[in-house]
This record gives C-alpha cells, sequence and structure tokens, in this order.
C-alpha cells in the first residue's frame, strides 16, 4: 500500500488554517484525490470495469425489530448468507448479486431454510456499500462536495452524486475510506441513518481494499449485518442477465377488501394480511396495523365506510415485530389510540418519536403524540354494543410481549403469528391452545393476520400439521448431520 506521509499533520494544518474565503469543495476534493492514492491511485482505480467480490455475511431479522421481545438488551435473529458473489459494474453502476440465506431461527415457511439461489441487480444507493464504487462516485464529474469535517479520528466529505447524498469518512492515520453512511426512509423508524463501515485493508492486484464490512443503523446502534471477504477479482466478470429489481409502482395504493364475519364484525385484509374491525357504539376497533403506511390506510380508510358515523378510533397491535407495527406511525398520525402489551409502550414511544424530515411520512406530516393504552394479563373494551376482551398471549417464544384478542359475543379469535392456514412449519405451536386454556375461552372463528379465516377447529389442525412437517424438517436435517434451530420441536399436542 502507497502510504501518504505527513498525511495527517497536512489535513490538520488545512482544517486549522482554511478561513471563509478557502475553497471547501477543493480541501475535499484533494483529501478524496489522497485517499485514491491510498487504495493504490486514482488511475488505476479509473481503469477497473468491474468488481468481483466473494464471501459469506449474516444479517439481523427486520433491522432488529424481529426480536423475541422489544428490550433493548434481546438476542437477535439472524440470517446467514454463503457463497455470496458480488459483482460491481463501476461505468454502469450497477451491481449483481448471488447468495443464498437460511434463517438461523425458527422460521414458519420453508423458504426461510431453503439456501435456494437468489440472483438480483441493483442500481442507486445499493451500489454505494463498498469503498471503490463510492470513491469513484465521489470523484465523479457530476459530484457536489462540502466542507470537510472531523469525527473522531475520521475526516467526513458529504457528497452529492447522481441524485444520492452520502458521506465518506477517510480514515485520518491511513488516509483510507473508513466507511460510507447515508440516510433513508423506514415504515418503522422514519429517517434511518446507516453507516457501513469498511475494515481489514489488503492489497489485491495493487489495489486496496478491504475484507470486513459491518452495517449499523442509528436506532438503538444496531448493527444490521456483516459481511466477510472470501476474494477480490478486478476485471474478471461481467454482469449476467439478471432482471433490475425495482420497487412498487409510484402512485400504486394497495386494495383492501372487506368480509362481515358476524354482527358488528368484519374481516379487512389486503392480499394474505390484515384483520378484524369490530363495532362498538360509536367507533370502530382494528385489529392490527400491518406492513406500512399505504396499507394501513387502505384498511382504515374501508373500515370507515362500514357503518355510518363510525369510525376507527383505536387499534390492537398484537406484537412489535416491524411487520406487525409497520403502519404503528400512520395510526399515530390518524389520531388513533393504541392498545398493546405494556411491554411494547417504550418501542413504540421509540418509533413514533423519531423524526423524517428527509423522507416525510404521514407522521413527519402530521406530528401526534402516542396515545398508548397498556394491557398487562387481561384488558377489557366493553359498552352497550360490544366486548372485546384483549389477552397476553402464553407460552409464545416467538414474541413473549404480545397480545390477541376474543369477541366472546362471536366466540372470534384475533390473532397475530399464531398460526397460518399455509405455513409450512409451526415451531410455538403449543401458544394457541396454552392461551385459550388459560383464560377458559371457547374460539369458534380463527381471524389470524396472516393468511385466511378458518374455522377454530380448522386452525388446530394445522397447527398440528405444521408442527408435526417441523419435527420431519428437524428429523431429515440431522439424519444429514445438521442442527437446525428450533430443533427438536417442542410440541405437546398430537404427535
Amino acid at each position: 500500500m502507497r502510504l501518504i506521509r505527513d498525511f495527517s499533520a497536512s489535513i490538520f494544518l488545512l482544517l486549522c488554517l482554511a478561513g471563509p474565503a478557502a475553497s471547501q469543495g477543493n480541501d475535499a476534493r484533494a483529501l478524496l484525490e489522497r485517499s485514491a492514492e491510498a487504495m493504490g491511485g486514482l488511475r488505476p482505480l479509473r481503469n477497473i470495469r468491474t468488481l468481483t467480490m466473494t464471501g459469506f455475511g449474516q444479517y439481523v431479522s427486520q433491522d432488529g425489530g424481529g426480536n423475541p421481545s422489544p428490550d433493548p438488551r434481546a438476542p437477535s435473529k439472524w440470517q446467514a448468507a454463503n457463497g455470496v458473489e458480488r459483482i460491481y459494474d463501476l461505468a454502469g453502476r450497477r451491481v449483481y448479486t448471488s447468495d443464498r440465506r437460511g434463517n438461523l431461527f425458527p422460521f414458519a415457511a420453508r423458504s426461510g431454510h431453503s439456501w435456494a439461489l437468489s440472483e438480483r441487480v441493483q442500481s442507486g444507493a445499493a451500489v454505494l456499500d463498498h469503498p471503490l464504487p463510492v470513491l469513484l462516485a465521489a470523484l465523479a464529474d457530476d459530484a457536489s462536495l462540502g466542507a470537510v469535517a472531523v469525527e473522531g479520528d475520521d475526516l467526513v466529505i458529504e457528497v452529492t452524486q447522481a441524485g444520492t447524498t452520502f458521506w465518506l469518512a477517510v480514515d485520518n492515520r491511513t488516509a483510507l475510506p473508513a466507511w460510507v453512511r447515508r440516510i433513508g426512509p423506514s415504515a418503522t423508524l422514519g429517517d434511518v441513518t446507516t453507516t457501513i463501515y469498511f475494515t481489514g485493508y489488503l492489497p489485491f492486484d495493487e489495489i486496496e481494499l478491504p475484507v470486513g464490512f459491518s452495517t449499523a443503523i442509528d436506532w438503538r446502534d444496531t448493527t444490521t449485518s456483516f459481511f466477510h471477504v472470501d476474494s477480490y477479482g478486478i476485471n474478471q466478470d461481467e454482469l449476467p442477465a439478471v432482471e433490475e429489481r425495482s420497487g412498487p409502482a409510484q402512485g400504486t395504493a394497495p386494495r383492501a377488501q372487506a368480509e362481515q364475519l358476524a354482527d358488528g364484525v368484519w374481516d379487512i385484509r389486503i392480499g394474505g394480511n390484515g384483520g378484524a374491525v369490530i363495532e362498538f357504539d360509536d367507533h370502530l376497533t382494528m385489529f392490527e396495523v400491518y406492513g406500512s403506511e399505504a396499507a394501513s390506510f387502505a384498511r382504515i380508510d374501508l373500515a370507515n365506510t362500514l357503518v355510518p358515523g363510525k369510525q376507527v378510533s383505536e387499534v390492537i397491535v398484537s406484537h412489535h415485530h416491524f411487520d406487525h407495527s409497520g403502519g404503528l406511525r400512520a395510526a399515530v398520525a390518524r389520531g388513533l389510540t393504541i392498545i398493546s402489551r405494556r411491554g411494547n409502550e417504550a418501542i413504540f414511544r421509540e418509533m413514533v418519536a423519531r423524526p423524517a424530515p428527509n423522507f416525510p411520512d404521514a407522521l413527519a406530516r402530521n406530528p401526534r403524540p402516542l396515545n398508548f393504552v397498556p394491557v398487562d394479563e387481561h384488558l377489557v373494551l366493553e359498552d352497550s354494543t360490544a366486548r372485546v376482551d384483549v389477552y397476553h398471549a402464553v407460552g409464545h417464544t416467538h414474541m413473549a410481549e404480545a397480545v390477541f384478542a376474543y369477541v366472546p359475543a362471536h366466540r372470534i379469535f384475533l390473532e397475530g403469528d399464531f398460526t397460518t392456514y399455509n405455513w409450512d412449519f409451526n415451531w410455538w405451536g403449543d401458544a394457541y391452545l396454552d392461551s385459550v386454556e388459560r383464560y377458559g375461552l371457547q374460539p369458534a372463528v380463527n381471524v389470524p393476520v396472516h393468511g385466511i379465516v378458518t374455522t377454530f377447529e380448522e386452525a388446530v389442525a394445522s397447527i398440528a400439521r405444521q408442527a408435526g412437517q417441523a419435527r420431519e424438517f428437524c428429523a431429515a436435517n440431522e439424519r444429514a448431520g445438521i442442527y437446525m434451530a428450533g430443533c427438536p420441536v417442542q410440541y405437546s399436542g398430537a404427535q
């Protein structure tokens, strides 16, 4: 590696002497060029057409929002990615990724444990996770550079290029890129700042490249991924012909559908996800704000058309997992009261309090405080029209701080993540009947967040079938010498 002698001293002097008349862009440009020199030289870097990186890594589930409990000290659930190949097309500013992923925790669908090959091509900010494309983007002719700032041992430059703003840090001791940071939107956390750290530089064909990556977000300083490099190849590969991934079409609103289940009770879902709405004297109560702001608004808006003069005023949120609380901020923006397990209050207040000035969502546009009603073991919602009992779920290792609801007049059980008719596996099957028996309930109908409405008997039968399939899955893996998380299955029901 070509070290820059007296680099730290020269930059420190530059920062101390630069006055208002100094050219901030020139200072930043000089720093970037020094960093390119430390990596192997600007001309050799620009001669790289493609960079192929292989290795393995792990990714935390739901940015840390899928843990068994919302406690900041709760253990995380991780997904492994093996056989990773990542090819950067530096001229086209695209990246191809192939990998095989498997969950390191019990998961309901077989696909989560399948290690199937996944291929994708991405562009834009997705390419800016490696120092080489990041540095080249910062040095591009159309890049706008901010002033040089100091953060710890690093010198930091704000860069806007091709419509994307990011911050590149250069190590003050080595001149090598230390990390890149950018801000993006999150349904659950408002604006999220993501920092990708580059560590362990080694020379590959005279180019200094990192062999370690870790990613963290500014919520609870959560490490969301890490990656180990096995090899690098320079100008060896071209991007395979894989269709580039794109998000949903702009302006496409999710379509909700309602089905009346009983007098004053409807099921409202979008595709395979949703939940019940219950009519009271002067309002409606909805179960779950699943998925996203758009999905939650679609369900709320449809519910508000069901009974003239009555609107949704409160939502029961089954548990904190970020898929199930994806519409929490949207619900608060509408002024809805949130009913959930007392242990979820702190994380829900964290989620609602986070700002979103760069990517304003409904809550950022219409700030409101969280109105939270806690559930300990049992909470009754009742007036002259209806009664709904909200209970703490027991024996559910997937979600310790969870609630379910029960409509006694119609014997309707409302739940999230107890079961789904088409799951492959159920690793916490006892939780359903244990909860029913603990509170002396007599359900006839099951309304899940995932899937379809079934009879109680069908729900119990599906749990038994899924637990049996999980046992078979464990046995097959054990015969192959593989010991999966969740095995052996702890289920006391039908064998």
